[in-house]
């Protein structure tokens, strides 16, 4: 048998196009969706619907099918402890569960993580399998302007401080100042927060930055930030000049497409180094 790998599917394509790419390797995929989560287009793979809290089937259906490896993709928000609904497994384990949902979301994902390696699964990011599925570094359209360097050398240690409060993944900068920070809402309704602030005249620059990485210390196996072409749109809809990501750090939903998108659309898109 070919190797295999679980998929956790959280909301969004995300899932659907990391499924392509294992089974493109010659790789077995087995989706595990999550119900009112994921798009009904996982069942176009091999796969099983779960609610959130059935952590014992969720085990079960990985075991039974002899997969050691994990990969969590797609959207997922933030569950209360009584929306979770658990099965025996999962019961089993509510100290656990009690524990990773004490704190931000960073910790919690990285709850996750520890609870399905305990298991004796290994989990892997969606690097191991479809890394044309992160941003690559340099400029992937247009040409990152001389003149915006400053602003985004901020942008990035805003980024970095703001990791130790575990909120947020994308800022919005100009001219040395913060206009937006991500915070549970997400960068399309922080995006469309800046174009309100330009239609009440609160935000008159020409231009602005939009940035996005990691969160610092974060697990790269989890929660990256994304992009996709909502991002674009909203980001043009905002006035921007373009949008900046850390290479390697962010997902992009088809780089090639996303790329062509914003060169249409008259913004660059500019991969960074993480480390600068």
């Amino acid at each position: 048998m070919s190797e295999a790998v679980a998929l956790v599917c959280g909301g969004g394509a995300f899932p659907i196009v990391a499924a392509r790419a294992v089974q493109a390797r010659g790789e077995h995929a087995f989706l595990l969706g999550l119900r009112g989560i994921a798009s009904a287009e996982i069942e176009q793979f091999p796969h099983v619907w779960l609610g959130i809290g059935q952590l014992g089937r969720a085990f079960d259906e990985i075991f039974s099918r002899d997969i050691k490896r994990v990969c969590f993709i797609g959207g997922l928000k933030r569950p209360e402890f009584t929306d979770l609904r658990l099965d025996w497994g999962g019961i089993k384990r509510i100290p656990d569960i009690v524990k990773f949902l004490k704190g931000g979301d960073d910790h919690a994902l990285k709850g996750v993580i520890k609870l399905f390696e305990s298991e004796g699964l290994e989990v892997v990011g969606v690097d191991s399998f479809a890394p044309e599925l992160l941003a690559a570094q340099g400029d992937m359209a247009g040409t990152f302007p001389a003149d915006l360097a400053d602003d985004l050398a901020f942008a990035r240690k805003f980024l970095s401080d703001l990791s130790a409060y575990d909120c947020g993944q994308a800022v919005v900068v100009a001219h040395g100042r913060v206009i937006a920070v991500e915070a549970v809402e997400g960068t399309d309704a922080m995006l469309a927060r800046v174009a309100h602030l330009r239609e009440i005249g609160r935000f008159r620059a020409k231009g602005g930055l939009l940035v996005k990485a990691p969160k610092r210390g974060q697990d790269p196996r989890v929660d990256l930030p994304a992009i996709g072409p909502d991002t674009l749109r909203n980001a043009e809809t905002a006035a921007l000049r373009g949008v900046a990501v850390a290479a390697g750090g962010v997902l992009m939903l088809d780089r090639a497409g996303l790329a062509a998108q914003a060169a249409r659309a008259g913004l660059f898109l500019h991969g960074f180094a993480e480390t600068p």
